[in-house]
């Protein structure tokens, strides 16, 4: 009779399943100081783009291997924002947010004297927004309901119901927020709204 140790599992740091799939980035949210207050940054995309061209986001992109989440968010946002490392404070990780197969890790930063440039070919424009102006409104939000399309050699006899199985269907909330002239919505919305939520929290503890 075989038997194995599985004292390795003690301690062990959790992966995640199909991690090679999943497509991990990590996003900065860069807050400046204005006549209003703080002020959030965001970047319109650039429409050459071959993903997502046109939308508004925050700096960020691909964690590559080797690579922490908080490195990338910061590498990141030099490369598009035209900055240097001493520019930029990392204040906090914020929530994860999962997607499909995507993960997005992102950071509230402080980002000084920084004057408005970029990198042309990713982004199309930047422009900032009051913090005070997500604090006191509410995102629309929508339903996208997601279901499974089966690939024309997926083995259907082999399961429960064949074509019949009652696969699950994921639904998500899209968030929405507009300022002038600018929609912020998908995961950009939802990050932001996820830091609304926990600065509101901190404020109701004072």
């Amino acid at each position: 009779m075989l038997t194995y140790d599985f004292s390795f599992l003690a301690g062990r740091e959790p992966g995640i399943i199909s991690e090679t799939v999943q497509h991990v980035s990590a996003v900065c949210i860069p807050l400046t100081e204005g006549p209003e207050g703080d002020m959030v940054l965001f970047e319109k995309r650039a429409e050459t783009l071959k993903h997502q061209p046109g939308d508004i986001c925050f700096p960020g992109g691909k964690v590559e291997n080797g690579e922490k989440p908080e490195e990338a968010a910061v590498r990141e946002m030099m490369e598009e924002l035209l900055v240097e490392p001493a520019q930029v404070e990392i204040l906090g990780p914020l929530d994860i947010l999962a997607v499909g197969f995507s993960q997005v890790h992102p950071y509230a930063c402080r980002l000084r004297d920084y004057h408005g440039c970029f990198n042309s070919p990713e982004v199309d424009e930047v422009f900032q927004v009051p913090l005070a102006f997500f604090l006191e409104t509410e995102p629309e939000i929508h339903e996208v309901h997601w279901k499974v399309e089966l690939g024309t050699d997926f083995p259907v006899e082999k399961i429960h119901g064949g074509r019949n199985y009652p696969w699950r269907e994921r639904i998500d909330r899209i968030c929405f927020y507009e300022y002038g002239g600018h929609v912020i919505w998908g995961m950009t919305a939802k990050i932001m709204y996820s830091f609304v939520q926990l600065l509101r929290a901190e404020e109701r503890k004072k």
